[in-house]
């Protein structure tokens, strides 16, 4: 299929990359900082304000910015493959090397930094949406509703059965709280390497980014102004009952509340978002670094965030309340959004988008900008 051509980057998209980092980090700070997600005793810890503080992040931001990262992740696919196409360049073999190397970073990620990766979910998705990059709009679209709607059926029936094995991670957290960093490494490396459940909503998520990355409608966002201003109308009202549901079904413990949130609020709920950042994205430009930086920051938060909460680091680990964890995640991403502007006026690229150009290319890519005229 012809796709529009493009010429230069897309500030927009560095925009969402940025907003989707922070959700990211918000929602991973929850690992992070303690064992409510292992011991399944979010929303129900702490004072009335860390139940709210839980209760909010559950409901604004649990999965609703990995879905919209992952459709970012589809748009710059699609991105990636109109500059080839534009130039008459190969894009298969350099895609698939760029995979192999993002799998590994994720890998290398996921054993000595920290074991929520989601990058190896990416790479596996990747390469399957390299299968389908010729299938039309509306096979991409079906494809993506029947996964789903797959998802939706399959937790709704089967997810009283997949909760979690709480007695099963009582030692990692005695781990993370007592063990020394090759303690931690030798555990993860003694674990099978799998690939999670979210592999199937990354899927269908990069689907339709490909669908609407390859149609050039977020080129020049300004064009589809009131566009964006009449869809998020209709998806608010989805995306807050589904995530009312969403909240209803893990504190009664109902899988099908659950299942509509995730697969149906969830959704709503980020095209909301994709539609107010991009209603505002001149306003947000000052996180278009931390989003040009995506991989850089996304590893550079678990490694702050490990450093400062597991034992062989400051040993934080189950130490503040839910809302000094909050607290402490804007803190530290304003941050690492401020450190990724001043990093860029001397790079061109973040450390590991850099290490992962010059492995995909096989040769070492240049880093430093070139200094302004008139200077030594």
């Amino acid at each position: 299929m012809h796709m529009k051509p493009i010429q230069e980057r897309i500030i927009a998209l560095d925009v969402l990359r940025g907003v989707a980092l922070g959700g990211i980090f918000i929602v991973n700070m929850l690992d992070f900082s303690g064992s409510a997600l292992r011991l399944n005793t979010l929303g129900s810890r702490g004072s009335d304000l860390d139940q709210l503080v839980d209760s909010a992040i559950a409901f604004f931001a649990v999965v609703k910015f990995y879905l919209l990262f992952s459709f970012l992740f589809g748009v710059g696919f699609a991105v990636q493959m109109r500059r080839a196409e534009g130039s008459g360049r190969s894009f298969v073999g350099f895609y698939l090397r760029r995979l192999a190397i993002l799998f590994g970073i994720g890998l290398a990620h996921a054993i000595l930094i920290w074991d929520g990766d989601i990058l190896r979910v990416y790479a596996v998705a990747g390469v399957l949406l390299l299968l389908l990059r010729h299938r039309s709009d509306r096979a991409l679209l079906a494809l993506a509703g029947v996964i789903t709607l797959a998802g939706l059926l399959f937790f709704g029936v089967a997810g009283d059965a997949l909760t979690v094995d709480t007695a099963a991670h009582a030692d990692t957290v005695v781990l993370f709280v007592e063990g020394s960093y090759a303690d931690v490494v030798a555990a993860r490396l003694a674990r099978p390497q799998t690939i999670d459940v979210q592999l199937p909503m990354v899927l269908a998520m990069f689907l339709v980014g490909l669908v609407v990355g390859r149609s050039g409608r977020l080129d020049d966002p300004e064009r589809y102004r009131p566009l964006l201003r009449r869809a998020w109308k209709w998806a608010l009202p989805v995306g807050l009952a589904g995530n009312a549901l969403l909240l209803v079904g893990a504190v009664e413990g109902q899988s099908w509340g659950i299942s509509l949130g995730v697969h149906v609020g969830a959704p709503a709920l980020s095209f909301v978002y994709l539609c107010a950042v991009l209603l505002n994205a001149d306003r947000l430009r000052g996180l278009a670094p931390a989003g040009q930086m995506a991989l850089s920051n996304y590893v550079g938060q678990s490694l702050v965030a490990t450093t400062l909460f597991y034992g062989y680091g400051f040993g934080l680990y189950d130490r503040l309340a839910a809302w000094q964890s909050f607290a402490l995640t804007l803190i530290l991403f304003a941050l690492l959004a401020g450190f990724s502007a001043m990093w860029l006026r001397h790079f061109r690229f973040g450390p590991v988008e850099w290490l992962w150009r010059t492995l995909t290319y096989g040769q070492l890519q240049p880093w430093r900008r070139a200094a302004p005229a008139g200077t030594d």
